[in-house]
């Protein structure tokens, strides 16, 4: 973790941290929402970014957002796969979603019940749907993009 761009989201972090030693700092920070935008912006760090990671501080209260890669390489909150199967479904509607966005999906509650989580993960590498299921998968992947933020700039 050294470099130009490391020290620019350090500069960030610290300030919105509690801790003013970045190890300890970036553990205090939590992964709330991504958003995928049209346009570019900028991560903290400098970086041009489309894939936004919301982050808020567990000790303090504080939000920022920083980029994909900084959240998985500096702050080490592991994204895995999610923008990818945000992607996935807001290009198809009806596609199925990823492991890391139904995870995602069930911890920030946008998923109603239990039913809906297993179900995804039951479907979640099927091909063929019946007519039923595709319409629930649907309205599900529907109000997963409506919570996500998967927008352009001028909708922000």
């Amino acid at each position: 973790m050294d470099g130009h761009n490391f020290e620019r989201l350090k500069a960030h972090i610290l300030p919105l941290s509690v801790s003013q030693v970045f190890d300890v700092a970036r553990t205090e920070w939590a992964l709330e929402a991504i958003e995928i935008s049209d346009e570019f912006d900028n991560c903290p760090c400098g970086q041009d970014i489309k894939e936004h990671c919301y982050i808020r501080n567990r000790l303090n209260g504080n939000a920022t957002y920083v980029g994909n890669v900084c959240i998985n390489r500096f702050i080490q909150i592991d994204t895995g796969n999610l923008f990818d199967g945000l992607k996935r479904i807001a290009a198809d509607i009806t596609a199925n979603a990823n492991h890391d966005l139904i995870e995602h999906a069930w911890r920030s509650g946008y998923l109603f019940g239990e039913n809906e989580y297993a179900f995804l993960k039951q479907t979640a590498l099927k091909r063929k749907l019946s007519e039923a299921q595709i319409a629930w998968k649907t309205k599900i992947n529907r109000r997963i993009l409506a919570q996500t933020k998967v927008r352009n700039r001028t909708q922000r």
